[in-house]
């Protein structure tokens, strides 16, 4: 295998990606200067050397030296008796965007597929979590895209919950209506979400 089809190969792994546009980028690269090239490797290595991920909502953020938790499970200003789940590290900063909302997160990491398709969500580190965590909260907001498999995960993880016996006292809700179909949470504006939080049920 060239170098090329090496690089081209590990690009088809960003999400959304097909070999054709990861073909693009490799020769992308190689029309830039050194210059180019060399900062985007540095800034490939900071980002594996100074982000890691947070030990409570499991996002990933620059964390403060020997400090497991994020500037947000840190807050001690934010609501400890609202937790949001939501996909990804995006959505929780579309949320954040947004202002609509002081809680704490968890971060499920992907969607379950109806179509089979291997995948993987935080289900384990999310009982943990509210093993620990449950006698605090009041709601659980189900904040999952409004796609197929984000209304599968969403109805999959309600009835977990409700069969669960780590949150007694909370009560299960997920986003109203202002998203529609097929969306997903991160591209959705600031607007929609504050009036989808707003309407949530």
């Amino acid at each position: 295998m060239s170098e090329v089809d090496k690089l081209t190969e590990l690009f088809t792994r960003f999400p959304g990606i097909g070999p054709r546009q990861a073909r693009r980028f490799v020769f992308f690269l190689l029309r830039q200067d050194a210059g180019y090239r060399n900062t985007l490797t540095r800034a490939i290595q900071d980002i594996a050397a100074n982000i890691r991920q947070c030990s409570l909502c499991l996002r990933y953020a620059q964390l403060q030296a020997k400090e497991p938790i994020c500037d947000i499970c840190a807050n001690s200003g934010r609501s400890k008796s609202e937790l949001m789940i939501v996909e990804k590290d995006t959505d929780v900063e579309q949320m954040e965007k947004s202002g609509a909302y002081s809680g704490q997160y968890f971060v499920l990491g992907d969607t379950l597929s109806l179509t089979g398709k291997k995948s993987f969500i935080r289900e384990k580190e999310l009982a943990s979590y509210l093993k620990k965590h449950g006698d605090e909260l009041e709601e659980i907001i189900l904040a999952l895209s409004a796609t197929p498999d984000g209304e599968y995960t969403t109805e999959h993880l309600a009835l977990k919950l409700e069969e669960g016996t780590s949150i007694k006292n909370a009560k299960v809700t997920v986003l109203g209506r202002g998203l529609s179909t097929g969306s997903e949470l991160e591209y959705a504006d600031t607007r929609t979400l504050e009036h989808a939080l707003k309407n949530r049920a």
